[in-house]
């Protein structure tokens, strides 16, 4: 009976050391394809770190953090209809991009935040996403809804990419590598420079600020705008890279693009610094009350536009990818619905339109959304 008990024993106890075995393999692998695959991208070392924590109090010497949100994540609203559109959104064709005319603004929104600007003779890309998923990977992640009205092969000759944060929603691998020998300089807040070195972008062509500061480049003045927002592209590195909107104008023109970000003061700050932008981009759709001090809702973002003291306000991330609960077309229901309690002249050109920021209230008022309900 003994020798039967013994035998027994070594038997569960081979059986869990192999699945403990099993595990740490597992893990093991997950961690180095975290560590090797390249979409993930590379994070900034010690030495980098230093730089940070002299640049910004924000740094604490591990990670960025906000300045009035503590808490990320707390509980989700409840699961809604209509999250996502029962056929795929269509785009229209901008056409041919040629270069503008000195004093010209015009802009196509691809959908989600990805817009590509067109200051007089410069083009501006803002958070350019043109995959089919936003995901470190090719076959799983949140699938996009809607046409792209453009492919990363017919992206124009770019002068500046800026990069709100490093979400695969709004930094993508395979679009930068497709578009990178098309674009003169990148604008990031601190730390995407080192993932896009690690993909092989040439160090000389990234400025990487800080909240506040700004770069000129091809006659244009560009400025980092605090935001409430987090980073992280791998779970086990998180908040090690800056996050933020950006402010840009010219002798003519103004643009105001929020990046991801909960409702702060922070906008009617912009305005006291920079003055009132002549088109505003924010943040206006994936929102939940789970993660309400990090994205805001259609409502927030008007106000957020009307405490900036933008001339115009175009809702975006939306209309692409679905990550949260909410009704896909609710972001430009509810931002239209309080542009007209507060006054806001509020935009929605559709997917792949080409639209002069000047000519907005007349090019962009079409409720097209209305017809895929």
């Amino acid at each position: 009976m003994k020798l039967v008990m013994k035998k027994k024993t070594r038997v569960i106890v081979r059986f869990f050391v192999a699945i403990l075995f099993t595990l740490l393999l597992f893990v093991g692998a997950i961690l180095l394809f975290m560590h090797f695959y390249p979409t993930f991208g590379k994070t900034p070392d010690s030495k980098q770190r230093e730089v940070y924590g002299q640049k910004t109090k924000l740094f604490d010497g591990k990670q960025f953090r906000n300045e009035s949100v503590q808490h990320i994540l707390g509980k989700r609203s409840p699961d809604r209809e209509r999250i996502r559109p029962e056929k795929q959104l269509p785009a229209v064709s901008p056409g041919k991009l040629e270069r503008l005319q000195e004093g010209e603004l015009k802009f196509v929104w691809f959908g989600h935040s990805s817009t590509l600007f067109q200051m007089g003779e410069r083009n501006i890309f803002l958070d350019p996403v043109l995959s089919e998923r936003t995901s470190p990977v090719d076959f799983a992640g949140p699938q996009r809804f809607s046409e792209l009205a453009i492919s990363i092969d017919e992206v124009p000759e770019l002068d500046v990419v800026f990069i709100s944060h490093d979400h695969y929603d709004h930094l993508d691998y395979k679009t930068i590598k497709g578009i990178d020998s098309r674009v003169k300089r990148y604008v990031v807040p601190l730390g995407i420079d080192v993932c896009l070195k690690g993909w092989g972008v040439p160090e000389e062509k990234i400025v990487s600020l800080a909240w506040w500061e700004s770069v000129e480049l091809e006659g244009i003045s560009f400025t980092l705008i605090p935001s409430q927002h987090f980073s992280g592209r791998n779970p086990l590195k998180m908040n090690r890279t800056l996050w933020g909107g950006i402010y840009f104008t010219d002798s003519f023109h103004s643009v105001y693009y929020s990046g991801d970000t909960g409702y702060f003061n922070g906008f009617a700050e912009v305005y006291e610094r920079l003055g009132a932008p002549d088109v505003m981009l924010a943040d206006s759709g994936q929102y939940n009350a789970g993660w309400a001090g990090i994205h805001m809702t259609p409502w927030q973002a008007v106000q957020a536009a009307s405490d900036a003291h933008a001339k115009r306000f175009v809702p975006v991330h939306w209309g692409a990818f679905v990550l949260s609960n909410h009704p896909w077309d609710e972001p430009p229901k509810g931002a239209v619905e309080e542009g007209l309690k507060l006054g806001v002249d509020v935009a929605t050109p559709r997917l792949g339109q080409l639209v002069d920021v000047d000519q907005l209230d007349q090019q962009a008022t079409e409720r097209w959304w209305e017809n895929y309900e």
